[in-house]
């Protein structure tokens, strides 16, 4: 095989994983978001129901210790488009794929040796 198929298999490959990946993912939050509300008592540290109220205490009282209240808008927030449910989901985690792969060839092209 050539370096080509290798490549485009490779794409395809990650394509496949990306469509899969919103129907196998956990639904619980990440780990870093779970451990914070864990500690901070707005969630049990094995649950999945969090206390909406305690949360956003928790982040009010995070944002005093440290003085840092940055936050930023995702362009696709919780891997997802918004009213597009599992489509949407779908959607969001391939233009991110996409995104990866344009950008990591970019990069290759960028710093190849002009022998290449």
């Amino acid at each position: 095989m050539e370096k080509k198929q290798y490549v485009m298999i490779g794409i395809a490959v990650a394509l496949v994983i990306a469509v899969a990946a919103p129907f196998i993912a956990s639904g619980n939050p990440d780990g870093l978001e779970s451990a914070f509300f864990s500690i901070y008592g707005a969630k049990d540290f094995q649950g999945d129901e969090l206390d909406e109220d305690a949360a956003e205490a928790a982040e009010e009282q995070a944002i005093a210790i440290t003085g840092n209240d940055f936050s930023f808008d995702a362009p696709l927030p919780d891997y997802g488009i918004e009213g597009l449910d599992k489509p949407g989901e779908v959607l969001a985690v391939v233009i991110g794929t996409l995104l990866m792969l344009i950008l990591v060839y970019g990069v290759a092209r960028m710093t190849a040796r002009p022998d290449n």
